[in-house]
């Protein structure tokens, strides 16, 4: 096997036919964020047909940014199952990896508020790094019924109850099927 490291048109890139890894628009979104606020900083990975072997979601982000060109990894001479191979190890490999969650908070507590990372949401990395007294007065509250739900509370409460709120229901006839593992019967 030969490699080279250089530079391939967007438009010459190609998606495996039976790719392993699914990238929703979020994961893409999130992608599409660090190209803003880092460019490129990662290789993709292609056979000598320009066939994309590691790096599509990174690709269909750099598309829709509006890039031209991608860095890249040339594998030649690869056979069939080798590349398949590859695509299935590389998206397994990274999914290996653990997060060290110590090591997480402390980055987190010294960036000071400036949450702007892409693949993390704010509200997460503020509970993070929340203080035992702020999670507390949270669960305290979780759950609590507000004066600005009560009344849809209401309004829905005979919603579930056959025939009433719901005149459809009662032409319905319930079902129930028995749980496998411990016998109860469920209401469907």
């Amino acid at each position: 096997m030969r490699k080279e490291k250089k530079q391939i048109g967007i438009d010459l890139l190609r998606y495996p036919e039976l790719n392993s890894r699914i990238h929703p628009e979020p994961q893409i979104n999130e992608f599409r964020r660090g190209l803003k606020k880092w460019g490129q900083y990662k290789n993709i990975v292609v056979d000598e047909n320009n066939l994309i072997l590691a790096g599509s979601g990174l690709v269909e982000a750099m598309r829709l940014e509006g890039y031209k060109k991608a860095d890249a990894v040339v594998l030649y001479e690869l056979t069939e199952r080798e590349k398949q191979k590859l695509m299935l190890a590389d998206n397994k490999i990274a999914g290996l990896g653990i997060d060290n969650l110590k090591n997480i908070e402390t980055i987190i507590s010294e960036l000071d508020g400036d949450f702007d990372i892409p693949g993390f949401d704010d509200d997460v990395l503020k509970s993070i790094i929340a203080s035992s007294a702020q999670i507390s007065e949270a669960l305290d509250d979780y759950g609590k019924a507000t004066e600005e739900n009560l009344a849809e509370i209401e309004a829905h409460a005979g919603a579930n109850e056959e025939g009433e709120g719901n005149p459809d229901m009662s032409d319905l006839e319930r079902k129930s099927v028995i749980c496998p593992k411990c016998g109860a019967e469920v209401w469907l």
